[in-house]
C-alpha cells in the first residue's frame, strides 16, 4: 500500500489527498450535526417565553428609570452647587457698585460734616469696618438661605416623582374592565414581536434538520369594541426573513416564496373574536380564530389557534397553523446543499401589542 502511494506521481497524491480531506470534512460535519453544533434554530414560540421576555423588559426598564433619576439628581445637585460661586460674585459686585455709587454722596455729607465738626470724620471712619462686616455676614446668610432652598426643592421634586412613580405602579397592578380596552391596538416597542416558517429540511452531509426564518418588519392593526375583537390585520415584509443559514435566505428571494416577486404575506380575520373576560396573570386565553392568509400570491382561508394574555398595559399574542406549500404553488427549493424540504412548514408569529394612542 505504502509503495503503491509511493509510486503514484505528484498529481494524483495532490488528488488524493483533497479526496481524503473532504471524507474527513464530511464526517466531521456529521459528527458536529450529531453533537447538536448546528441545532441553533430556535424552539418553538409559548405563550410562557414571550410573556416572560416581556416582563423581563418591564423589570429592567424599572430599574433603570431610578438610577437616570438619581443621576440627573446629582447632576442637579452639582450644578447648584457650581452656581453658588457665581450667585455670591454677583451679589458681592452689585454690592461693591452700590457702595461705589454711594461713595460721593457719602464723602460730600462726610466734609459737611468736617466742617461743622472735626470728630465727624473719626466717627464715620470707624462706623466703616463695622458696615462691611454686616454686610460680609448678610451675604453668607442669604447665600446659606439659598442652599437651603435650592435643597429643599429637589427634595421636594424627589417625593413628587417618588409619588408619581408608586402611582404608575398602582395602575398598572389593578387589572382594568374589559370596556377601558375598546379601541385600536398596534404593534408595541416593548417585548419580541415576529412572523416566521418553520420547516424540517435535509442538507447535504448534515441529514435532517429544522429550517427556521423570522421577520419583525410587521404592520399590525386590531380592533377591540369591548367585549369582541372584530378585526385583525398582521402584514409581514418577508423579503427580511433571516435564519441561520443566509444561503437559504438568499435563495428564497427568487425561488420558493420568491420574495422579489411576492414581498409581503398578510392575514386577515374574517370572523369576530369574543371575549367574555381579560386574560391576566398567569391565566392565557385559548382560542381558534378564522381568517385569510394572502402568500406568494394565492389567498386562502386559515384556522389558526393562538393564545392570548394581557400583561401591565400590553397583549401578547402567540399563534401558529400547517401551511401546506403546493396550496400556494410553492415550490420547494432544493440545490447543492438542500437535498429535500417538507411538503408542509408551519407559520408561527408572536406579537406584542399596545392600545394606539
Amino acid at each position: 500500500m505504502i509503495s503503491q502511494l509511493l509510486n503514484l506521481g505528484p498529481r494524483r497524491l495532490f488528488a488524493l489527498a483533497l479526496v481524503m480531506a473532504g471524507v474527513l470534512l464530511a464526517v466531521l460535519l456529521i459528527v458536529l450535526w450529531q453533537a447538536g453544533i448546528f441545532d441553533s434554530a430556535p424552539p418553538p414560540a409559548t405563550i410562557e417565553s414571550a410573556v416572560e421576555s416581556v416582563r423581563e423588559e418591564q423589570q429592567s426598564q424599572r430599574q433603570t428609570e431610578p438610577e437616570q433619576s438619581q443621576t440627573e439628581e446629582q447632576a442637579g445637585q452639582a450644578a447648584a452647587q457650581e452656581d453658588e460661586p457665581a450667585q455670591a460674585a454677583a451679589a458681592q459686585e452689585q454690592q461693591s457698585a452700590s457702595t461705589s455709587d454711594a461713595e460721593p454722596e457719602q464723602a460730600e455729607a462726610e466734609q459737611q460734616e468736617s466742617v461743622a465738626t472735626g470728630d465727624g470724620q473719626e466717627q464715620s471712619e470707624q462706623a466703616q469696618p463695622a458696615q462691611a462686616s454686616q454686610q460680609a455676614e448678610e451675604q453668607r446668610a442669604s447665600q446659606q438661605a439659598q442652599g437651603e432652598q435650592a435643597q429643599q426643592q429637589q427634595s421636594q421634586q424627589a417625593g413628587q416623582e417618588a409619588g408619581q412613580q408608586a402611582e404608575q405602579e398602582v395602575v398598572v397592578s389593578e387589572a382594568p374592565e374589559l370596556s377601558d380596552l375598546a379601541g385600536t391596538w398596534v404593534l408595541s416597542s416593548q417585548g419580541t414581536s415576529f412572523v416566521g416558517y418553520r420547516i424540517g429540511e435535509e442538507l447535504a452531509n448534515i441529514g435532517t434538520t429544522t429550517a427556521v426564518g423570522r421577520t419583525s418588519d410587521l404592520v399590525v392593526a386590531l380592533e377591540f369594541d369591548g367585549s369582541a375583537i372584530t378585526s385583525v390585520t398582521i402584514e409581514a415584509d418577508l423579503r427580511t426573513l433571516t435564519s441561520d443559514q443566509s444561503f437559504r435566505d438568499g435563495a428564497l428571494r427568487t425561488r420558493g416564496i420568491e420574495t422579489d416577486t411576492y414581498p409581503f404575506a398578510t392575514f386577515v380575520l374574517t370572523e369576530a373574536i369574543p371575549i367574555d373576560s381579560l386574560p391576566t396573570a398567569e391565566e392565557a386565553l385559548s382560542v381558534t380564530v378564522q381568517g385569510t392568509l394572502d402568500l406568494h400570491g394565492v389567498t386562502n382561508p386559515v384556522t389558526i389557534a393562538l393564545e392570548g394574555q394581557y400583561v401591565d398595559g400590553l397583549v401578547v399574542v402567540v399563534g401558529a397553523t400547517d401551511i401546506a406549500l403546493a396550496d400556494y404553488d410553492i415550490e420547494p427549493p432544493t440545490g447543492f446543499r438542500v437535498l429535500s424540504i417538507d411538503d408542509v412548514g408551519v407559520m408561527e408569529f408572536q406579537l406584542v401589542l399596545e392600545r394606539a394612542p
